[in-house]
């Protein structure tokens, strides 16, 4: 009974021993291994889905491309503004060539080959002048000069109203010729209507100064010439604005080849002393002098002596203008 009991125990212990299960290594594990899928937090979302990604791309495009079209028009816009600021004051300031004489060939020439034109619009029907004489003061002249014919005149403001010259009847009756001078766009094409054949024009102003300038003409009003306006802006934008240039009185005469002249008829916008006084009367002979004047009484009586000290005499006022003659008695 023993020794089975015995036999019976060895052969237990022999058996649990070698059925004894040995755990393999990771290295002995020939298994695919199968990946660990993280637990979802709840703050964790699921990245979108391609559909989502097509809807939300056009979008997005549009987006951009519209916040660049904005940002260049934005930024075009503010450039035009600040080129047309600009613009306006460039064209209310006066620009002053003190460097430049009035007697310099240079801007003779330029005046001669790119100003002066033939006083004709072959384009248009002419205009033809109601008067049927010459007005009072132009007929009051010719008897200062003894009806002269062939005469030289010129002539600043010519159809300052777009119908009457001082000087057409002295051209077209008696051969006379000269300068008509007209700063006003609208009535410097109207001075051409009158084919005023044996004179020549210029789109220009006299200069108030004994040198060439520039300055900004008004449709609605007269040539800023004084200082007062030079470095102005313009106020008002519905005012057709254009650049002008001005040239002294002495320039033209020599532009047209000419120092002595019979009658030189002056209207320049409240600025005929300075025009005046820009005239080198050592180097010219003038006539008569009609001078337009719209002033008061102490200005017409300081022109009146500036007049004398060049050796002209008063010799008879018509409506605003008033007529000086060179070393001659009143009629």
């Amino acid at each position: 009974m023993y020794k089975l009991i015995m036999k019976f125990k060895n052969y237990f212990t022999k058996s649990k021993s070698s059925g004894q299960c040995q755990t393999p290594s990771p290295t002995q594990n020939n298994s695919p291994e199968i990946p660990v899928t993280p637990a979802k937090s709840p703050n964790m979302t699921a990245p979108p889905t391609p559909n989502i990604i097509r809807k939300i791309l056009p979008l997005a495009a549009f987006s951009v491309a519209f916040a660049i079209v904005m940002t260049v028009l934005i930024l075009y816009m503010d450039n035009t503004a600040m080129r047309h600021y600009q613009f306006r004051v460039n064209m209310s300031q006066d620009y002053e060539l003190l460097s430049v004489s009035q007697d310099n060939p240079q801007l003779i020439t330029y005046i001669r080959e790119v100003h002066m034109q033939p006083a004709i619009e072959p384009h248009h029907k002419p205009l033809e002048s109601q008067a049927t004489g010459p007005p009072d003061d132009t007929a009051y002249v010719l008897k200062l000069l003894n009806n002269k014919r062939d005469g030289v005149f010129v002539e600043s403001g010519a159809y300052n109203d777009g119908k009457t010259s001082k000087t057409e009847w002295l051209e077209k009756k008696l051969g006379w010729r000269g300068l008509l001078i007209q700063s006003d766009t609208r009535h410097y094409f109207s001075l051409r209507r009158h084919n005023r054949v044996r004179s020549q024009a210029i789109h220009a102003c006299l200069s108030s100064m004994p040198y060439p300038k520039e300055v900004t003409f008004h449709q609605e009003n007269e040539v800023k010439i004084n200082s007062i306006h030079a470095n102005s802006v313009v106020d008002d934008p519905d005012w057709f604005t254009t650049r002008i240039k001005c040239f002294p009185l002495f320039s033209l005469l020599l532009a047209m080849n000419v120092t002595t002249i019979d009658y030189l008829s002056l209207e320049s916008s409240g600025t005929e002393l300075q025009v005046l006084e820009t005239i080198p009367f050592e180097r010219v002979k003038i006539e008569v002098i009609g001078v337009h004047l719209l002033v008061s009484e102490i200005e017409k009586d300081t022109i009146k002596k500036f007049l004398a000290m060049k050796k002209y005499a008063f010799m008879q006022s018509f409506n605003h203008t008033y007529i000086f003659m060179m070393n001659r008695v009143k009629i």
